[in-house]
């Protein structure tokens, strides 16, 4: 058997067994637009509409700890949580500085933002 078609074969085995993968980029992407695509990957509109996957659309971790200050409570929580889930030990670091103590601090969040978080949660498979 040709090393493409093996490499196909088990490219497909992988996918099928960790269903919620298809899942995370599509959410991540969503999660970025709301957040704000200037905050990931190159942060111009045609490089997040051309992502293709999470790599594409990595935090720009520079920038946020920069802008992050500036911006509301909510924006704060939303923006270093989706940073945990890129890293932890950054996001965890910039949850501390918007005061997040724990998980019920999301509930100050509008029900679209909680709703990705937990989608990204689910679906999360690495990074």
């Amino acid at each position: 058997m040709p090393k493409e078609t093996l490499g196909a074969q088990l490219a497909e085995l992988i996918r099928s067994q960790h269903p919620t993968a298809p899942r995370f980029f599509p959410t991540w992407k969503q999660a970025a637009q709301l957040a704000g695509i200037s905050y990931f990957g190159d942060g111009s509109r045609s490089g997040f509409e051309q992502a293709q996957s999470k790599w594409d659309l990595c935090p720009n971790l520079s920038l946020i700890r920069h802008a992050i200050g500036v911006m509301s409570h909510g924006e704060q929580i939303f923006l270093a949580a989706l940073v945990s889930v890129y890293d932890a030990e950054d996001g965890g670091a910039l949850l501390q500085q918007s005061c997040v103590q724990g998980l019920a601090d999301f509930g100050g969040l509008d029900l679209e933002r909680r709703t990705l978080l937990a989608n990204l949660i689910l679906s999360y498979d690495g990074w």
